[in-house]
């Protein structure tokens, strides 16, 4: 179960950093995170968690197959966003006697997310 799920990680990473590289004209860079172990997710829950921004003009997360639209591209924008997917991880079942979800500890992990994704991107656009 280990091995396939390894491999799914695996597929979904190259399938966001295909369509991450699919168009150079729009400029969006992605990456995602596996929130299923940090926050005791079941193994039949999808935790990715994908922070997509131009580094201009727009930022989002998407979750579960839903996007989660920030008001622009610095982090302080998605408080909206974050509780929602915080929200949807303790809706989905995350969490347990043994470590329970706090909305507060997604927000943390996904603003690292989206910070590093944001000075790559601000870089990057340094060097085009």
């Amino acid at each position: 179960m280990k091995k396939l799920r390894f491999l799914f990680l695996i597929i979904m990473a190259l399938s966001v950093a295909l369509v991450s590289c699919e168009d150079d004209d729009d400029k969006e860079t992605c990456d995602s995170e596996d929130l299923g172990d940090d926050f005791n997710c079941p193994v039949n829950v999808d935790a990715i968690a994908t922070f997509c921004s131009d580094g201009e003009n727009a930022s989002y997360y998407t979750f579960n197959g839903n996007d989660y639209m920030c008001t622009g591209v610095d982090v302080s924008t998605c408080d909206n966003a974050l509780n929602q997917i915080g929200a949807a991880l303790i809706e989905a079942g995350c969490g347990s006697k043994k470590k329970s979800v706090d909305i507060e500890d997604v927000k943390v992990e996904l603003t690292a997310l989206a910070e590093r994704l944001l000075a790559e991107v601000r870089t990057e656009s340094l060097y085009n």
